[in-house]
Parts: structure tokens; sequence; C-alpha cells
């Protein structure tokens, strides 16, 4: 499955989750706050930071009070650049991502609710960076449409995140399966886009196999504000990141076959076949003189009874000792 870099960060199969502190809404306002949410995120551990830009003129105006300012981009790029964590933003309209792309932004984060906005796709995609595409409240054939607008741009560096654009959502609605649906339908990298309490649903997609993980991000729950209620406080989120890096070394590769630690276990955790009673040299071995019992070591394997069974003992074999190559 193709992998997509954004910045010098590999993002894919076989690659360290990519966790995206969003702030959102949450600097309400305040510069120093939103500089304070980039300090959190980086001692979070999470590899990017994102904002959103937009003016709530040409979206929602009763998005007015959230809006970002301008003249805060040029600030919050270098400051992050300045803290080592990238900084993304997700932009509602074209001014606001051509205003980005000036800024040198790695990324591209498109919002659920823009899936079908096909001009701001478009738009988007011929920055030809990679855009990490949101699909809640879409169908597979919307999100179909979406890819094909972007791939007609000349742009195939596309990352697709489930999402429930409920805030927040119940644990049922989260139907993190869909995300392996997604990954199974167009062959992308996936992640999920996460509003619910808790880091269940985080983990749950990391262990199916999310390349991405976004969730907010609060210096306080209980600030009002509409991004606040549902974000996780720094510590809390700090803590999904270590239960992230920790599943992402419990799952490991894959491949079925002992760990390293495992191999000397084999011969002591496993039995062999030994003598039941004394077996004269000349005897042909029955079933009933054998047992099976631990440690393996120097013994046939039960797996090798008929290799045994029939056979002429060459020499005598007390009761207790084990039935090696040389016995017969």
């Amino acid at each position: 499955m193709k992998k997509v870099n954004i910045g010098s960060r590999p993002v894919g199969e076989g690659e360290p989750v990519f966790i995206i502190a969003e702030v959102g809404s949450n600097h309400d306002g305040k510069l120093e706050q939103a500089r304070q949410l980039i300090t959190a995120a980086k001692k979070c551990g999470a590899d990017a930071v994102k904002f959103q830009s937009f003016t709530a003129d040409k979206i929602y105006q009763a998005f007015k009070k959230v809006e970002m300012p301008r003249e805060w981009h040029e600030e919050l790029v270098k400051y992050a650049a300045s803290q080592d964590i990238i900084f993304m933003s997700t932009p509602f309209d074209e001014e606001s991502a051509s205003l980005l792309h000036s800024l040198g932004v790695p990324a591209f984060k498109i919002a659920s609710g823009d899936v079908t906005h096909f001009p701001l796709l478009s738009h988007v995609a011929d920055f030809k960076k990679p855009i990490i595409l949101s699909t809640g409240m879409a169908t597979l054939g919307e999100v179909e449409a979406a890819i094909r607008v972007i791939r007609s741009r000349g742009n195939n560096d596309i990352i697709l995140l489930y999402c429930v654009s409920i805030y927040p959502p119940r644990l049922e609605d989260a139907n993190v399966k869909g995300m392996v649906t997604m990954r199974e339908t167009f062959h992308l990298p996936v992640g999920y886009s996460d509003h619910s309490a808790g880091v269940t649903v985080p983990l749950g997609a990391v262990a199916l196999g999310a390349c991405v993980i976004e969730k907010h991000i609060t210096i306080d729950r209980t600030l009002p504000g509409p991004d606040h209620p549902y974000a996780l406080e720094v510590s809390e989120f700090a803590e999904m990141v270590r239960q992230i890096r920790l599943l992402e070394l419990a799952l490991g590769s894959g491949t079925k076959a002992p760990a390293e630690a495992e191999i000397p276990e084999r011969k002591w955790a496993r039995r062999g076949i030994y003598a039941a009673v004394d077996i004269p040299g000349g005897t042909t071995i029955t079933g009933e003189m054998l047992k099976m019992v631990r440690p393996c070591v120097d013994a046939f394997a039960p797996g090798d009874i008929d290799s045994v069974v029939g056979k002429t003992a060459r020499k005598d074999i007390a009761a207790n000792e084990p039935i090696e190559w040389g016995s017969m």
C-alpha cells in the first residue's frame, strides 16, 4: 500500500502512527493559548498540531467567535517549527488554502463537511501536497467521488480518515470497522478522526491498522467553546500517545513465528518421548512402554511417535530416560 510523506515523516502501513493534536477552536481567540497548546502537543508526543483556517463570512457567521485571525498564521507556523512539531490547519475556503500553502504547510486536512466541495478539493489538490480527507457523514460513493476529483488534478497523495460527525458520538456509532472497509475499498492509508470521550476508539483504530489518529486537545475541558467538552486534556492526550506507542510495540510485524525470547522456552515447555519402563536392548518398542513428559531436550517430540513405536531398542533404555536417535 502506498505511503505518503508529510514533510520528512512517512505515513502508512509499517510506519509509526501519525498523531495529530487537533486544537480546532480551543485557542479561544487567545494567541498565547494557541502557543500553549502547540507546546503541549509537542510534549505529549504528537507528530502534528492542527488548527482551522476560515473566514466566518465564507462559511457560517456563527463561527465568528472562533475564527483564527489571519495574522496569527505565520507566527504560529514559526512557533511550531521552533517546537519541532508539524503545523497543519484545515482550510475552509480557497483563500485560506492559498495562505497555508504560501506558509509552507507540508499537508492539508479537509474537513468532513467539505467532502463534496469539489472546487475546494480541486484548489487544494493543485498544490500537489498530501491531503488528509475526513469522511464523516459520507457514503463510500461520495468518498470515491472526492478521491476522483483530487486524482484528476494529478495528486495521488491521499489519506482517508474515518470520522463520525457528532460531537461527541456514542461508542456504538463509532463503527471503527468502517475504517477497514475504506482501506480495503480504496487501497489508501487510513486513519480515524475521533470526537468520542476517552481513548477507546483511537486505540481500537490503531489495532485495526490506523496510520493516522486525530484527536482534540484542550488545556481545560470545562472552558466555554464548541470543541472543549469532547477534547482530551493535556495529561490525557499524553497518556493516549503513550498507549498508542505501547500498542504499536504489541502489534508487532504480523509474522507468525516464535519470538526470539521464546526460543529457549520451546525445549522446556514442550514434551518429549521418554521410557515409561525399563526397555532392554533388542526389545521392540510399544506405545505402552512410552510416556510423553517435559522437557523435550534431546528427546523425540510426541509428533514423532510413529518413528519410535515398532522400532528395536539398540541398547538398554532405563525408565524416565528420553528416547533419542541413538536409542534405536
